[in-house]
């Protein structure tokens, strides 16, 4: 039986970032597709199954050279697919399906808000000029594609707007059952760790994270707190503060781990006993579903997180966890002391969590949308 040939083409993300890698690359192997994934992060050429990792560092690249080496790498594997991760990967895939492979089909894999992500980096008159230049050039670019997969629905409605003739389809970001074991919490009233994990900055509540902890653990001496801390900084600047302030913390016990493989996380976390994320809520945390809180609950961890639209309306009745007001330390330590006189409460959350995705908000089921979508699209003039 003939492989299609499929690209996934990222400049922002490792080769081996878990959507790109473990939840595409693999379900599409797994249906007889030839992947190849082709990453500017880093220099990598590896051939594991029927995926195919093509790396390249674009540090000493501009933006045309970067575009020219992924065009070169997409001439050589000659796709009939092409998912771009992001809008700039767009450019180099339309024009391989222009002058090289005219029924090579385009899909733009939608996750983050842009240009948000870019422009809100900058401020004043900077941030303002940037979010205009880069939104229309967004609308050119997304029009360029066949169709568009996006992560979640809060992102739909704008795509509906700009693109309103192309195909779209929600691929969400759910776990992989098979990499997740469940472990709920077995607090016993001496150990409780409090974990978070994903990308570490202190918009995301870090340090929120640490003063609770440390309030816990003045307040229930008999308690030894552990905050388990897992991923990387956002930069070296944040973290240098960070080192810098964990002395204010000596009653607690702080572990660092950096990131790891996507297939090890449940067992890194598996010793937690409620999971976090304090974010803050500006405009892209307040419509951006996170995605640990999934491999949270695949882990049968209960969590607390900030209270923003998106978990509501994924998760309708929360009754695996609780969301707080992230700027409300009170009302958090409250939730955390109900856990710890109820350990009851602590071990049913964590079930019930994992009984969600169990049932329907797993990967295995997702993918099932993801390869009918590619097939429909193959099959289409």
């Amino acid at each position: 039986m003939k492989q299609n040939k499929i690209a996934i083409i990222t400049s922002g993300h490792s080769p081996f970032d878990e959507r790109i890698y473990w939840k595409f690359g693999n379900s599409l192997a797994k249906n007889n597709f030839f992947v190849n994934i082709i990453s500017s992060t880093s220099e990598i050429k590896q051939n594991d199954r029927s995926i195919i990792v093509t790396g390249f560092s674009d540090k000493n690249l501009n933006k045309w050279n970067k575009i020219t080496k992924f065009l070169e790498i997409l001439k050589s594997f000659s796709p009939e697919i092409i998912i771009c991760c992001e809008p700039l990967t767009i450019l180099p895939s339309f024009i391989f399906k222009i002058f090289h492979k005219r029924h090579c089909k385009i899909i733009s894999d939608i996750t983050e808000w842009y240009p948000e992500n870019v422009a809100f980096k900058f401020s004043g008159l900077k941030k303002i000029i940037s979010f205009i230049i880069l939104y229309f050039l967004n609308i050119i670019l997304t029009n360029l594609t066949n169709a568009l997969i996006l992560g979640e629905e809060t992102k739909k409605k704008r795509y509906d707007v700009i693109t309103p003739s192309k195909g779209k389809i929600i691929i969400s970001y759910y776990p992989v059952l098979e990499f997740f074991d469940t472990s709920p919490p077995n607090f016993n009233g001496k150990y409780l760790t409090l974990c978070y994990a994903g990308l570490v900055n202190f918009d995301r509540g870090i340090f929120q994270l640490l003063d609770i902890a440390k309030i816990i653990s003045e307040k229930h001496n008999k308690i030894n707190v552990k905050v388990k801390i897992l991923g990387d900084f956002s930069s070296k600047k944040e973290e240098k503060i960070f080192d810098e302030l964990l002395p204010k913390y000596s009653n607690i016990i702080i572990e660092k781990i950096a990131r790891t493989d996507y297939r090890n996380i449940s067992n890194i976390i598996s010793d937690a006993d409620i999971c976090f994320d304090l974010r803050v809520r500006n405009f892209i945390y307040n419509n951006s579903l996170p995605i640990k809180i999934f491999e949270y609950m695949a882990s049968g961890k209960p969590f607390i997180f900030s209270d923003i639209k998106p978990i509501r309306k994924e998760l309708g009745e929360i009754n695996c966890g609780f969301l707080v007001n992230p700027n409300d330390q009170q009302e958090i330590i409250t939730k955390i002391e109900l856990y710890i006189s109820n350990s009851n409460l602590l071990y049913q959350h964590g079930l019930n969590g994992r009984n969600i995705i169990e049932s329907s908000k797993n990967w295995e089921k997702e993918s099932e949308k993801l390869i009918s979508f590619l097939y429909s699209l193959l099959n289409s003039k």
